[in-house]
């Protein structure tokens, strides 16, 4: 157990080294932060709406980026090391698959952690200097933010195990998209069984099977200001880590049987 805990531990490190070097994920950022510079310009010149009209436009923009950079980081982690050819090097000494994969993910959820961080700091700076309350909602709408991230990433490794990076991304993309509609494709089931439509069978598997996104989303409540109770976000933190380490879990069944040779 500690000898798998340090192999995780090796992983993590060098991946998270390597990630942080990598210059894609600094013009993310930079792009991200000039968004979220234009939103509060725009959000300022808005007539009595201004600080409802800044969080709703630069946490928009802010989830909208670190999505897409949770999607390249997760779909690239694995295939980087294939493409390289370094994870012959990797799996022929004493290590497990399972180390490795999960190495890399935590290492990737530290460049996502990092990256929200900054983003959440630029935003609440950003903020205060335009004289709006910045306080625990937005902090919780954040977290959320972090653990829709967290699964988007878990959904790119658990495609990224058998396929490849544009097929993963597809894949994931489109299951975050599934998972941010969660209300409406639950509402559009119980019509179609109303009226007898069997497609609601199929949107009841969808809604079974994908993560559900749309249930770590505060952004309505940051909107409005209806406070988020810490019970709720215990209960989100267990279904993300449940959810991820399934996905994982998976993946990692999947991952073990490939051959690259």
């Amino acid at each position: 157990m500690i000898r798998t805990l340090r192999q995780v531990d090796a992983f993590a490190r060098n991946a998270l080294l390597e990630g942080l070097r990598n210059k894609v994920l600094y013009a993310v950022l930079v792009a991200a932060l000039a968004a979220l510079g234009a939103a509060s310009a725009f959000g300022a010149l808005s007539l009595h709406q201004e600080e409802r009209l800044f969080n709703n436009l630069v946490f928009a923009i802010g989830h909208l980026f670190l999505v897409a950079l949770a999607i390249y980081q997760g779909v690239n982690a694995l295939h980087r090391e294939i493409e390289s050819k370094t994870i012959f090097t990797v799996l022929s000494k004493p290590v497990t698959r399972a180390s490795f994969l999960v190495g890399k993910f935590a290492a990737s959820v530290g460049i996502l952690a990092v990256c929200w961080a900054l983003m959440f700091g630029a935003k609440a700076l950003t903020g205060l200097a335009l004289g709006y309350e910045i306080g625990a909602l937005h902090l919780a709408t954040y977290l959320g933010s972090l653990m829709q991230l967290v699964l988007v990433l878990a959904l790119a490794f658990f495609f990224s195990a058998f396929s490849g990076p544009l097929l993963s991304a597809l894949f994931t993309f489109g299951l975050v998209v599934v998972g941010s509609l969660t209300p409406q494709l639950a509402d559009a089931s119980r019509q179609f069984a109303n009226e007898g439509n069997p497609l609601h069978l199929i949107l009841d598997v969808a809604l079974y099977v994908v993560p559900d996104l749309e249930k770590l989303n505060l952004s309505y409540e940051l909107a409005t200001g209806i406070e988020v109770g810490w019970g709720y976000l215990l209960h989100a933190l267990l279904y993300t880590g449940v959810t991820a380490g399934l996905l994982l879990g998976f993946g990692y069944l999947i991952f073990s049987r490939r051959d690259f040779a």
